[in-house]
């Protein structure tokens, strides 16, 4: 994990700005409602409902991201993609597992084809609770469920997988 600088200030009534170390913010509203703008593009609008619950609906960036070359589309493969050595342990997920090695990370769900996503397309991996999610360079986002009973090996094995995809140099 590396050091992360974020500083919030209030400038009026209903009106916060966030300086971070990766983006900023600009937030408009009370607790009822709330539109934050960020520095990449997206627009948040947040409906506080009652105490403890809330709806929130965002808008993608219209800046573009930074893209890295792209070899081809990951694709379902046909059948079972064959794996080589793993660069970390196999996870269960729902349904199906997920696992890495070194030409990327495969995904099987039961009933349907595996697919392999190459380490060159991963843009980020995150554990949040029991899920990992994948982001690739096209834009698609795998939110994969986890049925593992260990959080320290499901972290581990995210850790690995940006290690090798090189997304911890960023």
């Amino acid at each position: 994990m590396g050091l992360r600088i974020n500083t919030s200030f209030k400038i009026a009534p209903g009106v916060r700005i966030r300086l971070g170390s990766k983006s900023s913010s600009l937030s408009i509203g009370g607790r009822a409602v709330r539109i934050t703008l960020n520095s990449r593009g997206r627009r948040t609008t947040t409906v506080r409902l009652a105490r403890g619950i809330s709806y929130s609906s965002s808008s993608k960036g219209t800046r573009p991201k930074p893209r890295r070359a792209a070899a081809h589309v990951p694709a379902p493969l046909a059948g079972r993609a064959p794996l080589g050595p793993l660069i970390a342990p196999r996870r269960n997920i729902t349904e199906g597992w997920i696992a890495a090695d070194e030409r990327g990370v495969v995904v099987h769900r039961s009933g349907l084809d595996d697919v392999r996503i190459p380490l060159a397309h991963l843009v980020s991996a995150e554990l949040d609770g029991k899920e990992i999610m994948l982001k690739t360079s096209e834009g698609t986002t795998y939110c994969l469920g986890l049925t593992t009973f260990s959080s320290a090996r499901d972290l581990r094995f995210v850790k690995a997988l940006a290690r090798a995809a090189r997304l911890t140099q960023r």
